[in-house]
């Protein structure tokens, strides 16, 4: 980027005088300009150089006028030949160039206009080629680590080694994180709006910010320091380049890991589906993972929302395959034996309490049992569902498991119905099964099953003589308790609402 600085330095400018604008020597400059038209600056495109001889500047308001059209149009400064038409910079130039921080250049002797346009034009034109024979080199490493396969870590690397300036990318994910390339002493962001193309950005410190599109979806924001007050082209351009690279790497990930989890489904299809996998359906997964006796699995259920977040922590942990469902994923976590027995805790500490129920079976060695390893991760599920408890492993069920295992019927005419049936039949046998399980569960106070219950105590004597008078005398007596407790879980599940 050529700025007025450095065409003080030229030796074409070494007669010049900078008068006024000096805090604006950073301001860069595309091209020179001659013109004396008072309405000169709806004429220029930007960062033009503009040389005059005052021709049009005999009184203050045309001087303003002219001025403030060049200010306006973010021209890079003016040049001025004094002489016969303007002797000197009026003070009311000096004061509105200085207010604007537009630098005014002077010759005090006459100076040819063409050489001027010449060396700066030439420069620019030097330092454009400059920029393009730098913007091949960076294209041409882009296109090896794009070839080589060697991730956004290295395109990043490659920025930064390019532009001599801290790179940075944000992921739009929260469970993606961010690369860095150079110092970078805080994070910036995160950001909402996208910008297509690279555009400044002043907090916390000045930076240039590009968002990474994919099929007009956001993926992420690439950034780089910038001290300048305005985007250098080269950077730009550079910026531009890379943020096309990231979105191309991403492109071609999502293709891998598509075939990938299209080759992991038909691998595990028959065997989650088939009570008996065929033979070779064992055999062929345990050929591609090297199943060994230290590896074990287990099978999870969880909502699709869970895996985006959960996908890049959860394979740091095993081996993670996919199969794809409707509504929700089935997933296969494979990894040695004793990672896989804490994989539930584990899991707990990565996603917390969830409101959406993630169901984990037990833990198995042969792919043979993954039917079984399958519904066990179904159940957990429905019982993290009851139990507003996730994510939830099929050895932590406890009762729920026989329950779950049980068909509904036989739940109904074996536990349920013997145990619950005179209750079950009245009209007020909400109230008396709610007194029921908090009886059983304060069976030592009957002074804080009344607290519980909201009620005087002798209510609850009240409805103490009615379950005896339904139930039988002993229904407070071990055995019972056990079999009415077991009864009262049995129903709660099954009148439970279907899951959301």
């Amino acid at each position: 980027m050529i700025t007025v600085q450095d065409v003080l330095q030229r030796d074409s400018f070494r007669r010049a005088q900078l008068v006024a604008g000096i805090d604006g020597l950073g301001r860069p400059i595309h091209w020179v300009h001659v013109g004396e038209v008072p309405e000169l600056g709806q004429f220029l495109h930007g960062h033009e150089l503009v040389l005059a001889t005052g021709v049009s500047l005999g009184t203050a308001a045309a001087r303003t006028r002219y001025l403030t059209g060049l200010i306006d149009a973010q021209a890079s400064g003016l040049v001025l030949e004094l002489g016969g038409y303007l002797p000197d910079v009026p003070e009311d130039m000096i004061v509105l160039a200085n207010r604007h921080a537009f630098p005014i250049i002077v010759f005090k002797e006459p100076v040819r206009f063409l050489d001027l346009s010449q060396d700066i034009n030439s420069l620019v034109i030097s330092q454009h080629h400059r920029v393009m024979d730098d913007l091949e080199t960076l294209s041409l490493k882009i296109r090896q680590a794009l070839l080589n396969t060697e991730g956004p870590e290295r395109l990043l690397a490659i920025l930064t080694e390019s532009i001599q300036r801290p790179a940075l990318y944000l992921p739009r994910d929260d469970g993606e994180p961010a690369i860095w390339a150079g110092e970078w002493p805080t994070t910036p962001g995160p950001f909402e709006s996208i910008a297509l193309h690279p555009e400044p950005v002043t907090t916390p410190e000045p930076l240039v910010r590009q968002t990474v599109m994919v099929f007009e979806k956001p993926m992420g924001d690439l950034l780089v320091k910038n001290p300048g007050q305005v985007v250098d082209e080269r950077v730009y351009l550079a910026l531009d380049r890379t943020a096309a690279a990231l979105a191309q790497d991403f492109i071609r990930t999502e293709s891998l890991d598509r075939r990938r989890r299209r080759e992991e489904a038909a691998l595990l299809e028959p065997l989650l589906f088939d009570e008996d996998p065929a033979p070779h359906h064992i055999q062929r997964f345990r050929s591609r993972y090297l199943i060994s006796p230290d590896l074990a699995y287990r099978v999870m259920v969880m909502d699709k929302v869970h895996v985006e977040r959960l996908r890049p922590r959860l394979r740091g942990m095993a081996t993670l395959l996919e199969l794809d469902q409707t509504d929700r994923l089935v997933l296969v976590a494979l990894a040695p034996r004793k990672k896989i027995s804490a994989f539930p805790d584990a899991l707990r500490t990565l996603t917390g309490p969830q409101a959406r129920p993630i169901g984990i079976s037990g833990m198995y060695s042969d792919p043979a049992n993954m039917h079984q390893a399958f519904v066990e991760a179904n159940d957990a599920a429905l019982a993290a569902h009851y139990l507003n408890r996730s994510p939830l492993a099929y050895e932590e069920l406890g009762l729920y498991r026989w329950i779950l295992g049980t068909p509904r019927q036989q739940l109904e005419r074996w536990l349920v119905a013997p145990e619950l049936g005179p209750i079950l039949a009245r009209e007020d046998k909400e109230r008396l099964l709610q007194t029921l399980e908090v009886l059983l569960a304060h069976i030592d106070s009957k002074q804080s099953a009344s607290h519980v219950l909201g009620i005087h105590r002798q209510t609850l004597y009240a409805r103490i003589r009615t379950l005896s008078d339904l139930l039988g005398e002993d229904f407070l007596a071990p055995d019972r308790r056990l079999a009415l407790g077991a009864a009262l879980v049995a129903y709660r599940f099954l009148t439970l609402p279907p899951a959301p």
